[in-house]
């Protein structure tokens, strides 16, 4: 007979069906809310570590530091008032130190995550080169598109990491390149990066590609490391910076309980030779001095008043060198009692024992900043956060704060009209410079600002919330995009399980009503047969 076998379906295609445009889209939103993600995990923790809310914040501790001057003020003479102010002095230096090492430690932790990231990328690139090449083969006998799946999700995996450009070949390969094009994939051949410890680099060819990356987490982490930790790194810096000048210049106008009999300034000259107030002295405050003058004073051993001298200062002319040179040939009431040095690049003076056993010295009337300057009768020692601390001199000797002021060559041990100055540094405004930092531009200050210690801090805290609250808005809308490109693409490319549920229950029933006909027919037939 006639009988007809089903001979089933043959499978004669399978086609990716994919936009280009959306994937570059694609490519573009998963980078950039990668790098708003790693910005958001690193402000949390920028945030945590300049936190108010501790007791042992730089606020709290300034807070501290000023009380204690203010007791002073009321009994400038007594020791224990005295220990406190060294006390808080040391916890709000220590403060400085603990952010300025976390920050350093953050940096480090970034820098890390960039170079584990690298060997990631690489090895990346290179399953993508090689799939390339089987791709290629395959292309020219069959169907690659398990392949070009799997190259697919390598390249969105890639996208996470940086920003790229891709462009597909008529074989079936691909290229991949950096935003600014430099080639990462070209068929079958990958090209590596390279990290330092500062620049990540092109392929061995030491181009540098740091500034190039700009979304990814590369891209977050490039921003945090060399845009936002150096930016309030260097504001927290400002901030120490300014607090050691203005507590140093007060206090260097000062006396103490007890005279020097040597002293050797805190800072230090690169080139002693070179005018103090320019920057090839190296000294860190050399754009503080000023044209002017300063006393020294000698007192007997008994602290009788000898005499005085005053020595003028010319920032733009006198060296580290010139001031030693005067400090020697130096006599007061026909008397030369001083010997001056320079050691390792800082001044110091000192009472000839030889001739001037007992003796003593102080110092007044500064008004070239010159003591300060070079470290002299300072109470603060370093120009920086991760430094900071109190001079030696005064924690091995606390008579040595100065609460009071000579008065025509007297020092009176209830006088505290100097403590009563550094107390009172709490509400005055002093110069501070905030910074910038762009990457491939580097830092740059901004204007000058007029504000209390305090303040500015509370300003550096309040920058970090806004900073931190503009990287939350824009990872949410990042998400939002992610989401909805998400959802084009799958309307384009994605298999619906729903979708195909719903036609396989369709084809199942279509295919049970023709089985049912070809039943109802085959019976049909054989009843008319029969009857025949």
């Amino acid at each position: 007979g006639g009988h007809l076998f089903g001979r089933g379906v043959k499978l004669s295609d399978i086609q990716s069906v994919t936009n280009a445009f959306i994937e570059r889209r694609l490519q573009s939103s998963t980078s950039n809310l990668s790098m708003m993600t790693e910005k958001e995990t690193y402000m949390n923790i920028m945030e945590a570590i300049f936190t108010e809310s501790s007791g042992n914040s730089i606020s709290n501790q300034f807070s501290e530091f000023w009380n204690a001057l203010n007791d002073l003020n009321n009994n400038p003479s007594v020791i224990p008032e005295r220990n406190m102010v060294i006390e808080y002095a040391s916890l709000l230096s220590q403060s400085f130190q603990s952010i300025s090492s976390d920050l350093l430690n953050l940096s480090k932790e970034v820098n890390n995550s960039i170079e584990v990231s690298i060997n990631s990328i690489n090895g990346i690139l290179d399953q993508i080169a090689d799939v390339n090449k089987q791709i290629q083969l395959i292309q020219i006998t069959g169907n690659p598109n398990d392949l070009i799946n799997k190259r697919d999700l390598l390249v969105k995996d890639l996208s996470v990491y940086m920003d790229i450009n891709t462009y597909e070949y008529e074989d079936g390969t691909i290229t991949i390149s950096t935003n600014k094009g430099f080639m990462l994939v070209n068929k079958q051949a990958s090209y590596h990066l390279d990290f330092n410890g500062v620049e990540i680099t092109w392929s061995d060819s030491l181009i540098p590609l740091t500034d190039n990356i700009n979304a990814g987490k590369l891209g977050g982490w490039l921003d945090i490391r060399d845009e936002i930790i150096p930016k309030f790194k260097s504001d927290l810096d400002e901030l120490a910076r300014a607090t050691i000048w203005e507590v140093n210049k007060l206090h260097s106008q000062g006396a103490g309980l007890v005279g020097f009999t040597s002293v050797t300034g805190t800072y230090n000259a690169d080139d002693s030779s070179q005018a103090i107030g320019g920057i090839d002295s190296g000294l860190d405050y050399f754009d503080r001095i000023e044209d002017g003058s300063f006393k020294i004073w000698l007192y007997d051993p008994e602290g009788n008043v000898v005499g005085d001298a005053t020595i003028a200062i010319n920032a733009g002319t006198t060296s580290l060198d010139d001031l030693a040179t005067v400090l020697n040939g130096l006599t007061i009431e026909g008397e030369n009692a001083f010997t001056s040095t320079i050691i390792n690049g800082s001044l110091n003076i000192a009472i000839d024992s030889s001739t001037h056993t007992g003796y003593t010295f102080a110092f007044s009337d500064d008004s070239s900043n010159i003591l300060a300057a070079l470290g002299i009768n300072t109470f603060f020692k370093s120009s920086n956060a991760r430094d900071m601390g109190v001079n030696d001199m005064i924690i091995a000797d606390k008579n040595y704060i100065a609460a009071g002021t000579i008065s025509d060559g007297e020092i009176y041990p209830g006088d505290n009209t100097n403590s009563l100055k550094l107390a009172n540094l709490q509400y005055e405004n002093v110069s501070v410079k905030k910074w910038i930092y762009s990457r491939g531009q580097g830092p740059a200050s901004l204007d000058v600002t007029n504000i209390t210690l305090e303040n500015y801090f509370h300003q550096m805290v309040g920058s970090i919330g806004i900073e931190s609250q503009s990287i939350q808005r824009e990872k949410s809308y990042a998400e939002a995009i992610q989401k909805e490109i998400q959802a084009t693409r799958d309307n384009i490319s994605a298999v619906s399980l729903d979708e195909e549920m719903t036609n396989l229950i369709k084809f199942q029933h279509a295919y049970m009503a023709a089985a049912k006909l070809i039943t109802t027919a085959q019976k049909m037939l054989d009843e008319i047969l029969q009857a025949v």
